[in-house]
């Protein structure tokens, strides 16, 4: 059944989802992106895509002939269905699907469209395995981390997001463009962009990036009103807001970006009802502070709020990754429990095999012996 103001019916034969056993059925897992939450990103797909209902007890790893996942982080953060070039060119280079890429992974990338279109520089996947590695905490889910001794070559992008595992939907491939392209089940071998040359061309790029601005670097999110939203600000309501612009996968609305300031700043000078900042305190000793005086450290500030981040985030993976190991251990005792079964069904059965060979022993020697009583001595 497909969602209401679809404009298809769903006539066609559709083959059945199943899971592929990667990822665990819970609570945490199953999917809860209801068809509501789906109505608000149907805009970010050609008109004619249709759409699966929402199933409580779907999981992400659940593969179709029929059927492709996509998480919805993308759509909420200003993508559209097909993804823009850079960004196809991440998933056909790795072979991973779209519902493998942690959030981390589509901020990164989304930013880096941005500044490929506002700043013209020409970065590609050679520029992205320089500045990053391509790394999983267990259950076959990605992220890329910036190389060790190095800061982040983009800002903002290591919030921890609540249930984004959950949130994800089902799209019928025949309905989208190259949608029958798409992989039919998750990669699970060994992944790396290393082994991409650096050429001299894309070092400068590389270094041309760098140079960049720290807020030009940083992920963000523009929404109806062109205010600037943070990673930290960015919710499904102000992309429901922002769905009647609906532009093309390509277009960031970089022109927006010019004469863009903090929406921080913009809500302190525009509320009537902002208090006066106080005036300071003067005494003997240093002056304190104040927080215009703070404003003046931006880089810091925030390589501190990503290095947090970056740590939370390294924290529930690695829980993560403890869980998947306590169901693998829980899984080899439950193998060795049907082994010392089947080892006692053995010994059941040697028992049994030895006593029916003893059984046959005895009335062979029974029978030879009776055969020998019966027989006439022969006369001298």
């Amino acid at each position: 059944m497909l969602l209401r103001n679809s404009p298809h019916k769903d006539h066609k034969k559709s083959s059945p989802l199943k899971s592929q056993g990667i990822i665990k059925d819970s609570p945490t897992e199953r999917c809860c992106y209801t068809d509501a939450l789906i109505d608000r990103i149907r805009h970010c797909f050609p008109a004619d895509t249709v759409f699966k209902s929402f199933s409580p007890t779907a999981l992400s790893d659940f593969i179709s002939d029929t059927w492709v996942a996509f998480p919805a982080t993308p759509f909420t953060i200003g993508y559209s269905y097909p993804f823009p070039a850079f960004t196809q060119s991440f998933f056909s280079l790795t072979g991973i699907s779209y519902i493998q890429a942690m959030p981390m992974i589509w901020r990164v990338l989304y930013t880096f469209e941005r500044i490929i279109e506002q700043k013209g520089i020409d970065l590609g996947m050679v520029e992205l395995a320089e500045l990053y590695d391509l790394t999983t905490f267990g259950s076959h889910r990605y992220l890329l981390k910036r190389k060790a001794g190095e800061d982040h070559p983009v800002f903002k992008v290591t919030k921890n997001d609540t249930n984004w595992k959950r949130r994800f939907f089902f799209v019928r491939r025949d309905t989208i463009p190259n949608g029958k392209d798409l992989p039919k089940e998750w990669a699970t071998h060994a992944i790396s962009i290393a082994h991409l040359k650096l050429t001299p061309a894309a070092r400068e790029r590389v270094l041309a990036f760098k140079k960049l601005d720290p807020e030009v670097r940083s992920f963000q999110v523009i929404v109806q009103d062109s205010q600037e939203v943070s990673s930290a600000s960015a919710t499904m309501s102000s992309v429901g807001k922002s769905a009647k612009s609906a532009k093309s996968a390509s277009k960031f609305g970089i022109d927006d970006l010019a004469n863009v300031k903090s929406s921080r700043r913009k809500t302190s000078a525009a509320s009537p009802s902002a208090s006066a900042p106080k005036a300071p305190i003067r005494g003997k000793g240093k002056k304190r502070k104040t927080s215009e005086d703070l404003q003046g450290f931006p880089l810091l500030r925030q390589q501190f709020l990503d290095y947090f981040d970056e740590k939370f985030t390294e924290m529930e993976t690695y829980v993560n990754q403890v869980e998947d190991q306590d169901r693998q251990i829980a899984d080899l005792q439950q193998m060795g429990v049907l082994k010392d079964l089947k080892i006692a069904d053995l010994e059941k059965e040697l028992r049994a095999t030895k006593d029916e060979a003893v059984k046959a022993l005895t009335n062979f020697d029974y029978e030879k012996t009776f055969d020998d009583t019966l027989k006439i001595p022969e006369l001298s």
